[in-house]
């Protein structure tokens, strides 16, 4: 270990000639304080509708606000997307374009009217509407200012309300042209139906969950007839084991349907022979615990014709058809066809002829038509048991058990579902070939992520209608009269306008107080000629009111902004927004709503449950930004991948935390060192710039760019990567750490130094615009303390350009050399590392290197490329200047020989790290052999007289 070196004590006289940094911007931010300030200072200066405004007549870029629900505070899923949607929009902004942002709010809807109806005493419709409107607006005023403190810019004081008259009106016109133009139709049909809400749900509304259900085997004996057409003894008691585990249903059994082109086995069961597929006689005996002896094996053509009695219903029989559905890897390959209870058995009943009977209420409750009479007002949770023990009577029961599977719920109450049918609206996608239209147009749009494409696609390809109708109050009215008499349902053009026209005046709820002589005189039924109508009652799904906003906002505004640039929302809305709007837009307009759809994925729990109200497992945003700052949460937003869920870890958090630090400190360094610098006057011209510092900027500029091609991509976690690594490693670790040195020591107005604060000013200004996007508040005081003439908010300035300077012709090379700057000093900086590790040093500056640069590394790199551009093939010191200045040594030394020096990690390359001799400068603590008596380095006396030659002459 070295001998302790003597050290010379700074003089305060020395710091006071230090361009010592200074800055009022603080280390810490005060997001509490600042962040409310600044949201009031953007609202006097009209922030929200300049930016609406700003680069009006260039190219647009339109992102169509997917509406939140009007219905509490905002959670932790909505800042998120409202925060990814500020980000691109944003830096599109920025980026040159023209980019208005019209928020939307989605203000119809069951859980709206459920909790209006708790607190009303009156239930008349119109009071009902009249209520719901005051709580969704009420909401919308919360949730506007919720997003407003996430410094979210969009056109708040005009956004777009499913709920406003002129919106209801064109969401009515919307469903006009569909009905005109052949989609809507009026059907009997099974639907999945949700019996605490007393409506109907599509399939974007339900849900899936585990439940327990019964699981039962029950016989459908064969007909004495059928018997004979097989050649079989009634005697025998023969029968078709079928399962199922809705014993409900079986009161409302029309079928049994089988495979076809399938081997079924007649086997011996105790005292009965019982029919099923072949290929499961084992997992059967298997469940039973019984050895089954198959007696025959029968092709299932050849049970064409055959007829069975219903299992405890005697005097009722039933067909025997055929089905490809029909599935041979579990039960018994013989399913139990109820079309009023299943949307598939509705489909092979409507192809096979079979009566669709659902004596079920809205409350899941057996009417007066169901037979056997014993279970009219029973509900179908009390009909499981029952028919369990009619089957037991019957003898027809063989097993009964528990199974725990998958079952669709409502995604609003979290109830189990049923399937019944009833007459509905019905979008028939089948017409004019609007899905395979609508599968070709999906190929046509970017996905962000690519795989979104399969989703939608396959979400669209398996559907073909789509029930329109909701029995509800809240919502946009079918305008339909029903006769009386007949059930017949009139719609037609002139009068769903003459209702929207009515709506556009006051409101949905012109539907209830409209007289229907005002609507169609007096006009009799087409079919049976009866003159008493009623109005319908139904509602359009919401999925509807929000879809059409591509017709009622884009296509509408002025210019039109049909079709979007971009639809941003959670994956789940391939089954929800997306598809209705891509539907209704190639129904209407004939071409897609979105050029391109991005989507990201949801925040969960840390049981992976997605978040959500109704499971009161979510983390509000306020708790983030309390922890965070608001720009924490903004930064945390960009870190998450759109490919996956988001978890809110600590784990997360904290390295939001240190990347935030990390952003704010580099950028704070940078504006320490330009309290003197006036970029209107000090500016460097690039070509004028030491060596070191436009290959500095030169990396910064492709950096940048970089950059600015990731937000165009969308690719926010890419830029949340690559800003806390340059921070870090190119900033930090490596230009701040060489400028120091002429920052603090050199004459402040000389060349060296304003040569280091352009490049400084240029990457503040850069970094400023480029984290802007994604944190907006901490943009908006860097550009306060840097912009000492006032140019208008951060987000109104386009990002920093630095075209011209990588379009210049030696651009390359100074990348070439910047890397060649890099590799040789991550080389040496290992090594003085190891020095410090022993002792030896324990700064930098204490050190001298030795250094030899052999042909072996000249043969992989252009070295004579840096000797001529730092001009050291004329002047040798040039060089070891610009080494020493990068290593922070106090010396180098190039030698020619490797004798006596250490191998790098780079071939060629060798060195030998030594304590440097002399004494250490009191000023800028550089190690230099002096023998005066101030122990100043060369440099320093120079600059110090410098300084006190004006003062010199002024006496004089």
């Amino acid at each position: 270990m070295a001998e302790p070196r003597d050290e010379t004590t700074v003089s305060l006289s020395y710091k006071e000639t230090l361009n010592l940094p200074v800055t009022n911007f603080p280390m810490r931010p005060n997001a509490k304080v600042d962040d409310p300030l600044l949201i009031e200072r953007w609202k006097r200066e009209g922030l929200y509708e300049r930016a609406m405004e700003h680069n009006k007549g260039k190219a647009p870029y339109i992102l169509h606000d997917g509406p939140p629900y009007a219905n509490g505070h905002i959670h932790l899923g909505h800042a998120y997307n409202k925060i990814l949607k500020d980000i691109i929009t944003k830096a599109y902004r920025m980026a040159g374009y023209h980019v208005p942002v019209t928020p939307g709010w989605d203000c119809h809807g069951l859980p709206i009217e459920l909790k209006v109806v708790k607190e009303l005493t009156d239930h008349n419709p119109v009071t009902i509407k009249r209520a719901c409107r005051l709580s969704a607006q009420k909401w919308i005023e919360v949730q506007r200012e919720e997003f407003r403190r996430l410094g979210i810019i969009m056109d708040w004081e005009h956004p777009y309300l499913t709920m406003s008259f002129d919106y209801e009106a064109a969401t009515l016109r919307a469903f006009g042209i569909c009905h005109e133009r052949g989609f809507i139709k009026r059907n009997y049909k099974t639907v999945a139906w949700c019996t605490s809400c007393e409506t109907t749900l599509a399939s974007a509304e339900i849900e899936y969950a585990d439940r327990k259900d019964p699981s039962i085997y029950c016989v459908f004996p064969l007909t004495a007839a059928s018997c004979q057409q097989l050649g079989l003894s009634p005697e025998d008691k023969i029968g078709f084991l079928v399962w199922t585990t809705t014993p409900w249903t079986l009161p409302l059994n029309r079928a049994v349907a089988l495979k076809p082109q399938t081997d079924y086995a007649l086997v011996r069961l105790d005292d009965r022979l019982v029919i099923v597929g072949d290929a499961l006689v084992p997992a059967l005996s298997a469940l039973l615990k019984k050895e089954l002896t198959i007696v025959a094996t029968i092709p299932s053509d050849r049970f064409a014709g055959v007829t069975l009695h219903h299992p405890f219903i005697a005097a009722q029989t039933l067909p025997i058809i055929f089905d490809e559905s029909v599935g041979t890897d579990e039960g018994t390959a013989c399913v139990h066809i109820a079309p009023g209870c299943g949307p598939i058995d509705y489909e092979l009943a409507v192809r096979n002829g079979i009566e669709v009977y659902s004596p079920i209420s809205s409350t899941g409750r057996y009417t007066q038509e169901i037979l056997p009479t014993e279970l009219a007002g029973l509900s179908v949770v009390e009909g499981q048991g029952w028919v369990i023990r009619a089957l037991e009577a019957a003898g027809t029961l063989i097993h009964k058990g528990v199974i725990q599977h998958s079952y669709p719920h409502c995604w609003r109450c979290h109830n189990g579902l049923i399937f019944r049918a009833t007459k509905q609206w019905f979008f028939d996608l089948q017409h004019r070939n609007l899905q395979d239209a609508t599968l070709s147009a999906i190929d046509q749009i970017t996905f962000i992520p690519p795989h979104g494409k399969q989703s939608l696609h396959a979400t669209v390809a398996h559907r073909w209608e789509w029930c329109l109708s909701r029995q509800r109050i809240w919502g946009i009215p079918i305008p339909a009269l029903l006769c009386q008499q007949c059930d017949y349902a009139l719609l037609d053009d002139q009068l769903i306008e003459r209702v929207a026209a009515g709506i556009a005046e006051s409101g949905v709820e012109f539907w209830d107080t409209v007289a229907i002589t005002t609507l169609i005189g007096d006009k009799r039924c087409p079919h049976c000629a009866a003159a008493t109508w009623i109005k319908g009652t139904d509602i359009l799904d919401v999925w509807f009111d929000s879809g059409i906003s591509h017709y009622a906002v884009l296509a509408t505004s002025k210019p039109s902004h049909f079709p979007a640039d971009i639809y941003l929302e959670g994956s789940d809305q391939y089954r929800g927004w997306f598809q209705s709007s891509l539907l209704t837009s190639m129904a209407i307009e004939g071409a897609p709503a979105m050029r391109s759809i991005m989507t990201h994925g949801f925040t969960v729990d840390d049981k992976g449950r997605k978040m959500s109200k109704s499971l009161g497992n979510g983390v509000e945003p306020q708790t983030l930004i309390d922890r965070l700052g608001t720009d924490g949460l903004r930064l945390w937003v960009s870190t998450i991948s759109n490919e996956g869920d988001v978890v809110v870890s600590e784990t997360l958090l904290k390295n939001v935390e240190q990347v935030y630090r990390k952003i704010r400190n580099s950028c704070r360094f940078m504006l320490q060192n330009l309290f003197d610098f006036d970029a209107s006057k000090d500016m460097v011209a690039t070509e004028q710039l030491l060596l070191f510092d436009r290959y500095a900027l030169v990396n910064f500029a492709a950096f940048h760019e970089r950059m600015r091609a990731a937000y165009k991509n969308g690719d926010f976690t890419l830029v949340f990567h690559s800003i806390a690594d340059y921070c870090t490693t190119e900033l930090s670790a490596l230009y701040f750490d060489v400028v120091k040195d002429r920052l603090y020591v050199e004459v402040a107005d000389g060349f060296e130094r304003r040569s280091a604060q352009t490049v400084l000013w240029l990457m503040l200004d850069g970094m400023t615009r480029l984290i802007a996007p994604i944190l907006s508040f901490t943009a908006e005081q860097i550009a306060d303390s840097y912009q000492h003439s006032w140019q208008g908010s951060i987000h109104l300035q386009p990002f920093a350009s630095y075209a011209a300077l990588l379009a210049e012709p030696h651009t390359n090379e100074d990348q070439a050399i910047w890397a060649m700057l890099r590799s040789i000093r991550d080389a040496l900086m290992k090594l003085l590392e190891e020095q410090r590790a022993a002792g030896t040093i324990k700064h930098s500056l204490e050190a001298a290197i030795t250094l030899s640069i052999g042909s072996d590394y000249a043969q992989f790199h252009d070295w004579s490329l840096l000797k001529k551009a730092c001009g050291a093939e004329k002047s040798p010191d040039k060089l070891s200047a610009l080494l020493q200045e990068l290593c922070v040594v106090s010396q180098v030394t190039l030698v020619s020989s490797a004798e006596g020096l250490q191998a790098t990690e780079l071939t060629g390359v060798t060195a030998r790290v030594s304590v440097a001799p002399g004494v250490k400068c009191p000023r800028c603590w550089r190690w230099q052999e002096s023998t005066a008596a101030d122990g100043l380095c060369d440099r320093c006396r120079k600059i110090m007289t410098s300084l006190s030659a004006p003062q010199e002459r002024s006496e004089l």
